[in-house]
């Protein structure tokens, strides 16, 4: 004798059906979502390369509408102001900085290499993003209020990190007793001065080429023989 079909009750299908449309509707916020930050991401780069044609004065959200390729309405979507792009190439910039320093802090405890590693992702922002570095460097008075406050603790958590690289090196005894935060400002200066100088060369030194050779003599300094 053939036994009953199970049937479903009629609210667990109607539960399982809005379930089925939650999560499509889930996946498609997502897409548009990564959709969005990439056509972001676009025009950012666009606009730090006609920032580094033109300068951050002299460029209009006009200009920066025909370098990206869209209508001004279409940017003004995107980003509210000329103001509003150059926060975005800060944060973006020093957002990958701060991103190498936890991959690498995840990856070893040796201070030199850390420090290297921390040296080779600056060569290659600039290498690969030049208009962003420079606008980073050359342009973060220019930012006003609340997106300069932001940016400006995102300066100081990354300089910390460094800080505490050089700190703990000396207490491992890695490295030579020095001042750690003068020492992190030498650093972070030589490092990041090459944007002035290191873009014309890229073609032909990869950033762990040059980081070696600009932290050598620093690390020839720091580092205790044996």
């Amino acid at each position: 004798m053939d036994r009953p079909r199970r049937t479903t009750p009629p609210s667990r299908k109607l539960a399982t059906e809005r379930e089925h449309v939650a999560a499509k509707r889930t996946v498609k916020r997502r897409q548009t979502t990564e959709a969005h930050d990439g056509k972001r991401l676009e025009i950012i780069e666009h606009c730090a390369t006609l920032f580094d044609k033109v300068g951050y004065h002299k460029a209009s959200m006009q200009m920066l509408a025909d370098e990206v390729g869209l209508g001004k309405p279409t940017l003004y979507h995107y980003f509210p102001s000329k103001l509003s792009i150059l926060y975005a190439i800060h944060e973006t910039h020093i957002r990958a900085l701060l991103d190498g320093l936890e991959i690498h802090d995840g990856e070893t405890r040796d201070p030199i290499v850390l420090l290297r590693s921390a040296c080779v992702d600056i060569l290659r922002q600039i290498a690969d993003h030049p208009g962003y570095v420079r606008a980073f460097m050359d342009h973060y008075g220019d930012l006003e209020g609340k997106m300069r406050a932001a940016i400006r603790a995102r300066r100081i958590e990354y300089f910390d990190r460094v800080v505490g690289i050089i700190t703990e090196g000396i207490e491992s005894g890695r490295l030579r007793r020095c001042d750690p935060t003068v020492t992190a400002y030498g650093f972070l200066g030589m490092c990041n001065w090459a944007y002035k100088w290191y873009p014309p060369m890229a073609a032909e030194r990869t950033p762990e080429e040059m980081a070696d050779a600009l932290c050598q003599p620093f690390f020839e300094g720091l580092a205790i023989p044996g």
